[in-house]
């Protein structure tokens, strides 16, 4: 059966049907930016460009008047050494600017009102899947990046709260702060899996801070930060600070153990953990006592529970 002509309506319907932004990208691709030899895939690839362009401006994204758009590092976008951020994965999300009880902050003083700004644009890019660094912090709220660290540092210093910034969460922060509420944790006998829960930490870079502390514990005061770092298979900034934690920690009497009470618990307030004494050989890790020998060639062999033994056997 042949095919009826168009109508003139079906033709205007038609040309009104290849207008808009999806059509005019599919021509800039294909007369402006040479792709004329890959018709098929410009559609896919402009449908790409759309896509993302609707994790901004969608409707549907529930954007209020009080929020923005900002751009962020994906909470999976790990930290790399020589990866820009245009290398990145990245993440559109929403920021509130002005939240209806920021004007009580902003009457005790603009550093107040800063640090309420800090925490929420922090909790809510964690929610929504990326992680903001203290320059984003510092671009968002018109401050500089140094006034900004200070704000956080005192924030931290003065709550005990570690908060997920991207280089804490992902383990490239040079600041030892979190390190040392970690390793105070585990000191006072908390397990792994508390310490990530309440320091914001996962469990596999608490993990990660206990065995390289263990390690560092077992070689330091015997040898110096140099040999300890080729040993550990860690830089020696990284090493300097694990023995300034040991160094601030008190001198304890010999066989005497801290351990954690069973009422004591690292969410129930800003109490300490208690502390009790037991005397040898109940030990806080029941270790078998010859797992911190040393052997007869004078270098330390790592227990199995601090890790780190391929760098010392390497090391022999």
């Amino acid at each position: 059966m042949p095919m009826s002509a168009p109508t003139t309506r079906q033709k205007q319907a038609r040309r009104l049907g290849q207008k808009g932004l999806k059509q005019q990208l599919c021509e800039r691709f294909e007369n402006d930016y040479g792709f004329d030899k890959g018709r098929r895939v410009i559609p896919t690839i402009v449908d790409d460009i759309l896509d993302l362009v609707s994790e901004y401006y969608a409707p549907e994204r529930g954007q209020q008047p009080s929020q923005i758009i900002y751009t962020a590092a994906h909470e999976i976008a790990r930290l790399t050494r020589g990866k820009t951020m245009a290398q990145t994965r990245q993440q559109a999300i929403r920021l509130t600017i002005i939240a209806p009880d920021d004007h009580e902050a902003y009457a005790r003083g603009a550093p107040a009102l800063c640090i309420k700004r800090f925490i929420r644009w922090l909790d809510e890019a964690r929610a929504q899947g990326a992680l903001l660094t203290t320059a984003d912090l510092a671009f968002v709220c018109g401050v500089s990046c140094g006034t900004a660290e200070r704000l956080l540092r005192q924030h931290e210093a003065d709550t005990g709260q570690l908060l997920p910034l991207r280089g804490t969460a992902h383990d490239a922060s040079s600041k030892v702060t979190h390190k040392a509420t970690i390793i105070q944790l585990y000191l006072n006998g908390y397990l792994p899996t508390e310490i990530a829960r309440t320091t914001d930490h996962s469990l596999e870079a608490v993990e990660r801070y206990l065995r390289d502390f263990e390690l560092v514990r077992e070689l330091w005061p015997r040898y110096d930060t140099a040999t300890i770092a080729r040993l550990a298979q860690r830089g020696e900034r990284v090493v300097r600070q694990y023995i300034d934690i040991l160094r601030r920690q008190p001198a304890k009497q010999e066989g005497d153990t801290p351990v954690r009470e069973p009422s004591a618990s690292p969410l129930s307030g800003s109490h300490e953990p208690a502390e009790v004494r037991l005397p040898q050989p109940a030990n806080r890790r029941n270790q078998p006592e010859a797992a911190t020998q040393t052997p007869r060639d004078g270098l330390p062999e790592a227990s199995p529970l601090r890790g780190g033994g391929e760098a010392v056997q390497e090391a022999k």
